[in-house]
């Protein structure tokens, strides 16, 4: 039987504070398992300092779990950027609904091997499997990221903001900010393109399920 298999590093870890990294990095992944336990066959478990791996469900529920990553990252004022890798493989041993750690397979190989090869290039995102939709699933993830790769972590309250009211007046109520000002920032960081680019993840990553 093949399974959806997640797997996610830290970009740039070796230059990190690497208590501060990885408690970060825990508190994250803990809320993300928190939130979405329905998404997981075997939850996110964090392998190493800087590493995870997780069986999700289907592909839906892998860009829900990537997109609360990306998101979730903002409020809790966690400055990282995650490289993931997804692919449709076997596992050849039992899969554990607790922790996603002592597992072995050929689907489990080819996706850390995709994460290992991805460290050499700019895309943050790596599709393995035998997939019709391999292409149209890698590219609009990997564009999507690009959008949050775009902000400045100096802009935090009100990416946050924006993720939590949705409305540029909530966030400037909310910050004590003049409203118009908050109108521009939400311009000027380009919410609604990010919101199309979500979109099309959601279209593409349901079309099979």
């Amino acid at each position: 039987m093949r399974n959806w298999i997640l797997m996610g590093d830290i970009v740039g870890s070796s230059d990190a504070d690497q208590f501060i990294l990885q408690q970060n990095f825990a508190k994250l992944v803990k809320k993300v398992n928190e939130d979405y336990p329905s998404s997981f066959e075997s939850p996110l478990t964090i392998t190493l300092g800087d590493e995870f791996q997780g069986i999700v469900r289907s592909e839906k529920d892998a860009a829900e779990v990537v997109i609360a990553l990306e998101e979730y990252r903002w409020d809790l004022e966690i400055e990282i950027l995650i490289r993931y890798s997804l692919g449709l493989g076997e596992i050849s041993t039992p899969i554990n609904p607790q922790i996603a750690y002592g597992m072995l397979g050929p689907g489990l190989s080819e996706v850390r091997e995709a994460l290992t090869e991805m460290k050499e290039g700019e895309d943050r995102m790596m599709i393995s499997g035998e997939l019709d939709t391999k292409m149209q699933m890698k590219l609009a993830m990997n564009i999507f990221l690009e959008k949050q790769e775009e902000w400045k972590w100096k802009d935090r309250e009100i990416i946050s903001g924006y993720f939590h009211y949705r409305d540029y007046k909530k966030v400037a109520e909310v910050m004590g900010k003049d409203v118009s000002l908050i109108w521009r920032r939400f311009k000027s960081l380009g919410f609604e393109s990010y919101l199309k680019r979500k979109k099309l993840v959601r279209l593409i990553y349901a079309a099979n399920d």
